[in-house]
């Protein structure tokens, strides 16, 4: 019975955990501002090469916006005033957004520029979407 244990985990495939580990980047293309087609530039779609959640990139920027928070939280506390502004709110956004970009085709703006521009919300939108969604990944 031993010997049998043995050749059948000998049949056994090597667990190799990188085999679950999400990709680095993904391609998200950008739907119109309808939402019922792809965004067109000089007949090109749009596209954004969005790093995954995993990444340090994106690690570091969420902990850019918790480490604020969690200031802000302690001012609060201590009956400092404590300055939270929508701008303040939709800059954190914005910087994180630029941060998991790693790049933007067909599009001739800087990724920081975009996501500050409010009236690009529907475009940022769809980015801060689908870094979300680890399935992406």
């Amino acid at each position: 019975m031993n010997d049998q244990f043995t050749n059948t985990l000998n049949s056994v495939p090597a667990f190799n955990l990188s085999d679950f580990e999400a990709r680095d980047t993904a391609i998200l293309e950008i739907q119109n501002i309808k939402g019922d087609g792809p965004l067109l530039v000089n007949g090109q779609p749009v596209r954004v090469e969005v790093r995954s959640p995993g990444t340090s990139e994106a690690l570091n920027a969420q902990h850019k916006i918790d480490t604020a928070a969690s200031a802000k939280a302690f001012a609060a506390v201590r009956g400092k005033a404590v300055k939270d502004t929508v701008e303040s709110k939709f800059s954190e956004r914005a910087d994180k957004l630029a941060a998991v970009t790693a790049r933007i085709e067909n599009f001739p703006v800087q990724a920081l520029d975009l996501y500050k521009n409010p009236k690009l919300g529907w475009f940022t939108e769809q980015v801060a979407q689908f870094h979300a969604d680890w399935s992406h990944f």
